[in-house]
């Protein structure tokens, strides 16, 4: 199985509330505490959402050309929902997916669609690897 490494790095100096997530392409995202609300910083429960999305769209690519069936687009717009355990731990309780998806060619019935994303899911790596519920609510 393939290793995933990155660097992650902060330094306290100045006013700075922010991070790095050092990539191994070379590339860094800033990264900053949700409660800063600062735009131009990615948060960590952003990224959690991203990568599940990211995660069940390459899934269910692999599944819809596993079927012959061409893809044209994806669009999502995923949201998360925080919780409470009993013992007032903060958690990602909910992952909500949306994904709208467009195609060239042979048109699956909403059925079709739901099966592809059930499959999906069920082949998402960062999926099982989570407790979070996840809904996937296919729009067309």
């Amino acid at each position: 199985m393939p290793q995933h490494t990155m660097h992650l790095s902060w330094t306290a100096h100045g006013n700075q509330d922010h991070y790095l997530w050092h990539l191994p392409d070379g590339n860094e995202v800033r990264v900053v505490d949700g409660q800063h609300g600062q735009q131009e910083f990615m948060e960590p429960e952003e990224a959690f959402i991203a990568a599940l999305a990211s995660c069940h769209l390459l899934s269910f690519l692999t599944e819809a050309a596993r079927e012959g069936l061409s893809v044209a687009s994806y669009d999502d717009d995923p949201s998360a929902v925080m919780g409470q355990t009993p013992q007032a731990k903060i958690y990602v309780k909910q992952i909500r997916m949306q994904p709208l998806v467009t195609f060239t060619g042979e048109q699956p019935d909403l059925t079709r669609i739901q099966a592809l994303h059930q499959r999906a899911h069920e082949k998402c790596f960062i999926a099982t690897s989570v407790k979070s519920e996840v809904v996937i609510e296919p729009r067309g």
